[in-house]
């Protein structure tokens, strides 16, 4: 893009600029940060690289460069901009004979001109001074200005104008008044609008600092507010000390003469901005429009001669037209805007909707091979398992058979663990009910329980655990339910209860008493055997507390585990 079409980011409207910004910075982000699938399929088909291009890259790219294309204007807008005015000078010009043709005398037609002004001019104006704050360059600020002075000063004209507002007489000062303030009324517009035009060709990229926007924004309308009071008053109270701009016959010469230096001024900036200012900024090319049509209103108002002429009529159709192009521009701005954000809308919502397939074709992968793994290790703990007992079954010592049979219930408890994470569709979590009913009646059957008359049970409240505290905790269950059932003398019957409560919010407790009969001291963790060595190191694992009681042959172990509320 050449340099001076990039000049003036404001040549379309500040939102448009906005979104731009905010569209490249998610087309960026998107380049940058490859979506799952695509990084899969780059890896898996590496002759593609270079070749893909999602089809919502290409939809965002377009949102973005329509978005430059509203902030800068084409060589057809400018010749378009031309045609336009030099078909408003040909019509205007095929009027000027019959300008002088007297019309009906229709004092309301005022009122509506008046009220058109004031509603279309002040609504551009807000819109302006709104672009001022998004875009602060020093043209905006008398802009702006221009527009709040022109639709202020159709009130004290309306006031003004006899048989605006009552019939045959003004509602406030003379015939004169009105005159004299529609002459600096229109003066004043062309005065400001020059200056604006003038600061953009000479000072376009020159800002008013942050800081001081709202003060610009205060100073200026607190002026063009004073402005307009001096000469309404002025206009009102001092009619009968200044000359007057109507005569008998007409416009008299002062007022011909202010109206054509306004006509110089309102001339002179639409030369600026054609010659200039070009298509740089379609602000200001729109902006041609409104002063081509307010130039050509008083040319045709100072052949009228007087009012009420058809010269005079038309220019009051012509300032509308002139107070409605900017107007329009801002609606047109709108427009191209819901526009851009729809598109760009509709291109995010497709990209969310890929990237949310893409995550979504992820996690399937994930857990399809997270299965995959814990059906594996589940299957290297049956390995295990078969070899432990196989080297159990042809070992010579009792010791031995016993230690390695202790070895067989470990490795099944974590094993059980992958083989539950494995059947359930959630793999990060499960039900510890099942977990515990499995391994207690494992435990149950290894231990011989039904030939030796021992019941054992299994309760659990609905608790939810996860891979890392499920195996400490199964492995703390087996040594627990083991130890247990060695407390049972031979020939002696009883039961084991094993229970998994919630406490507090924070804790849970694990129970596993038995009525072994056997009078002995409490189970101890400082105890030298193997057995008791293994329960301290899982219960400082799991960061549990444990107490041991014995009471009436009846031996009841308490873990106090912390747990998260996951259920």
């Amino acid at each position: 893009m050449p340099a001076c079409q990039r000049r003036y980011c404001s040549s379309g409207s500040g939102a448009s600029g906005s979104i731009a910004k905010l569209c490249a910075r998610r087309k960026n982000s998107i380049r940058q940060t490859p979506s799952p699938s695509a990084t899969f399929r780059r890896a898996r088909y590496p002759e593609r690289q270079g070749t893909e291009r999602h089809v919502s890259e290409l939809t965002i790219d377009q949102a973005v460069e329509a978005a430059a294309a509203s902030e800068t204007v084409s060589a057809p807008a400018l010749r378009i901009t031309v045609i336009i005015i030099a078909v408003y000078a040909a019509l205007a010009l095929a009027l000027m004979p019959f300008a002088r043709i007297a019309g009906p005398e229709m004092p309301g037609i005022n009122a509506f001109f008046a009220a058109g002004v004031f509603v279309t001019e002040l609504a551009t104006a807000f819109l302006i001074w709104t672009r001022f704050r998004e875009i602060p360059a020093w043209s905006l600020l008398p802009l702006g200005c221009a527009y709040l002075y022109s639709a202020l000063m159709a009130i004290p004209y309306l006031l003004t104008f006899p048989g605006a507002m009552l019939a045959g007489r003004p509602i406030v000062g003379t015939a004169q008044s009105s005159a004299w303030i529609f002459i600096p009324w229109i003066v004043g517009y062309a005065l400001l609008t020059l200056i604006a035009v003038v600061l953009e060709a000479r000072f376009g990229e020159r800002r008013v600092a942050p800081s001081r926007i709202a003060r610009a924004t205060m100073i200026a309308a607190g002026a063009v507010l004073a402005a307009v009071g001096s000469i309404a008053a002025s206009a009102i109270l001092l009619v009968d000390r200044l000359p007057p701009l109507i005569g008998g016959s007409g416009w008299t010469g002062l007022d011909i003469a202010a109206s054509t230096a306004a006509v110089a001024m309102l001339a002179c900036g639409v030369a600026i901005i054609l010659l200039a200012i070009r298509q740089r900024n379609d602000l200001f090319l729109w902006l041609t429009l409104a002063l081509t049509a307010m130039a050509f209103a008083n040319i045709l108002a100072t052949a009228g001669g007087g009012r009420y002429t058809l010269g005079w009529s038309v220019c009051r159709l012509s300032w509308l037209a002139s107070a409605c192009a900017l107007f329009l521009y801002f609606m047109v701005q709108f427009v191209r805007q819901q526009s851009l954000l729809w598109r760009t809308r509709a291109a995010l919502e497709q990209r969310v909707h890929e990237r949310t397939a893409d995550l979504t074709a992820m996690v399937s992968q994930r857990d399809l091979l997270l299965r995959e793994v814990h059906h594996r290790v589940k299957n290297n703990f049956q390995v295990v398992n078969s070899l432990i007992h196989f080297q159990s079954s042809h070992s010579q010592s009792e010791e031995t058979r016993d230690a390695l049979d202790n070895l067989h219930r470990r490795v099944y408890a974590l094993g059980l663990v992958h083989q539950q994470l494995m059947q359930l569709s959630n793999l990060a979590s499960f039900d510890v009910r099942s977990f515990l009913d499995d391994l207690c009646a494992n435990l149950a059957t290894w231990s011989d329980a039904n030939r030796r008359g021992i019941k054992v049970t299994a309760e659990a409240d609905a608790l939810q655990t996860d891979l890392d505290a499920a195996s400490p905790l199964g492995l703390l269950v087996t040594e627990l339910v083991t130890s247990a059932f060695a407390r049972f003398p031979p020939g002696h019957t009883g039961s084991i209860a094993v229970a998994l409560r919630r406490g507090t919010p924070e804790t849970v407790a694990l129970t596993v008493s038995d009525t072994g009969g056997i009078e002995q001291p409490p189970l101890s963790l400082d105890a030298r055997d193997h057995e008791s060595r293994i329960m301290k190191a899982l219960v400082m694992r799991v960061r549990g507390e444990f107490t041991s009681t014995h009471d009436n042959g009846t031996t009841t172990v308490t873990v106090i585990l912390p747990h998260a509320k996951k259920d």
